[in-house]
């Protein structure tokens, strides 16, 4: 779970309580619970309904994190298969229309407190999406519930499978980290670390990108999370990717510390 005693999210310049965080996590465990109840031979804990109804959300999670190690990610490749060609087409649409031009989704988490170094922060950020390990595994597949797979393919390339945005639709894709082509974000001024990379389709078709930098602050670190979307997308996919931020770099700044 998010350690929210130690975190501070902000979003526009503004602190954003993290009940909304929260909130947004179980709305979309619930999504993801009902995608995958239905398929052939997945079994979940049968209190799951219970769970819900309860607010129960460590063991909410708990249980779709098993269930999608327990299918593997070739079989939620094959699940997702029709959704994530659709969701991929719509972005390589997109990607053209805009001509080049971004809209950046931004979010910043503050940690008051604490001896890691930016240079650090990264690092076991890095470590934690890359390395290939069922403890990593479970790290990344609980991080959102917006994920399904997430691996390291290369030493620096990320097959990344998840719901970005407020899309209706996963998309599939792979993250190359130090590769800036077609980036339009820089290092904000006053940050030392980053980890940037473009977003590729398999066939190499770039559909996006990342930007997430680190700078000490305090006696702590400030942790900037940046996306880039095509600018055609829609303003409200661009502000509830800002939550899906805030959900999987709350779980692995929590992981990290």
């Amino acid at each position: 779970m998010i350690d929210t005693k130690r975190l501070i999210f902000e979003m526009d310049g503004q602190v954003i309580p993290a009940k909304v965080i929260l909130d947004w996590e179980f709305r979309r465990l619930r999504v993801s619970y009902n995608l995958l109840r239905h398929q052939q031979g997945v079994v979940f804990d049968p209190r799951m309904e219970k769970w819900f109804a309860q607010h129960e959300m460590a063991f909410i999670q708990n249980e779709l994190v098993r269930v999608k190690l327990a299918m593997g990610m070739s079989d939620l490749r094959r699940v997702l298969r029709g959704r994530y060609e659709v969701g991929n087409a719509a972005s390589v649409i997109a990607e053209k229309l805009s001509n080049g031009k971004r809209k950046f989704s931004i979010t910043e988490i503050v940690v008051p407190n604490s001896q890691l170094t930016p240079a650090e922060v990264i690092a076991r950020l890095n470590d934690v999406m890359m390395i290939n390990d069922p403890a990593h595994f479970a790290l990344n597949i609980g991080a959102n519930p917006d994920h399904y797979v997430l691996q390291a393919s290369s030493d620096d390339v990320q097959e990344v499978l998840e719901v970005t945005g407020g899309s209706p639709l996963p998309t599939h894709f792979y993250a190359h980290y130090g590769d800036a082509s077609g980036l339009c974000s820089t290092l904000s001024a006053g940050y030392s670390a980053q980890l940037f990379g473009a977003a590729r389709l398999k066939d190499g078709t770039i559909i996006g990108g990342v930007r997430h930098q680190v700078k000490k602050e305090a006696s702590g670190f400030r942790f900037k999370a940046v996306v880039e979307f095509p600018s055609l997308l829609p303003d409200f996919m661009i502000h509830d990717h800002q939550i899906h931020l805030a959900c999987e770099f709350g779980h692995w700044l929590t992981d990290i510390l």
